[in-house]
């Protein structure tokens, strides 16, 4: 880390926008195809636009990673103890695997499913299935069951990194959103 970096890199910032903004669509997706009596064929443009959604955000991820091992990142201030520097690490990392995992599995959960359904995205290009997965119902059930758990798990992340913002900016009186954001 370097002192003299107040924010994120600019690049940093727009992928973390546009993900987080397409991760909350695709969450919302998730909890309308899931618990919703929506009629049939909006339900099946709506798990395409889903699986789409979760290419994008897969190739995304990779993306991201690469830009944050190539630029530096700001420094927490000074204030802040050290548990909830560790804390901050902790949360970044398991929102990064939950960025990784939750993708995956819906695409273990497609690449398994005896349907055989392509995914084209977004009507541009077919992404192909994990080979060796398509009815395998072992795989699918568990891939299920994980991307259900993993979108919880998720959810209670993002809450807690906005809750965490929110707290230092309330009680410590410390923006660090100025840190994600465009403005120096």
């Amino acid at each position: 880390m370097d002192a003299g970096v107040k924010r994120y890199h600019s690049f940093t910032i727009i992928l973390h926008w546009i993900m987080a903004l397409a991760f909350f669509l695709m969450l919302g997706s998730g909890v309308a195809m899931e618990n919703f009596d929506l009629d049939k064929s909006l339900k099946f443009q709506l798990f395409q636009w889903h699986k789409s959604g979760g290419v994008l955000l897969l190739m995304a991820f990779f993306l991201r990673l690469a830009v944050r091992f190539a630029t530096r990142i700001p420094p927490l201030p000074e204030l802040i103890p050290a548990l909830e520097r560790k804390a901050s690490k902790a949360g970044h990392y398991a929102l990064y695997a939950v960025m990784f995992l939750l993708p995956f599995s819906g695409w273990a959960v497609v690449s398994s499913s005896s349907y055989g359904i392509p995914t084209v995205v977004f009507n541009l290009f077919e992404w192909p299935h994990i080979p060796g997965l398509q009815g395998n119902k072992d795989v699918h059930e568990f891939a299920e069951e994980g991307h259900t758990v993993l979108a919880i798990i998720f959810a209670l992340l993002i809450f807690g990194h906005i809750a965490a913002v929110v707290k230092h900016a309330v009680v410590e009186k410390e923006n660090l959103l100025k840190r994600m954001w465009w403005s120096k």
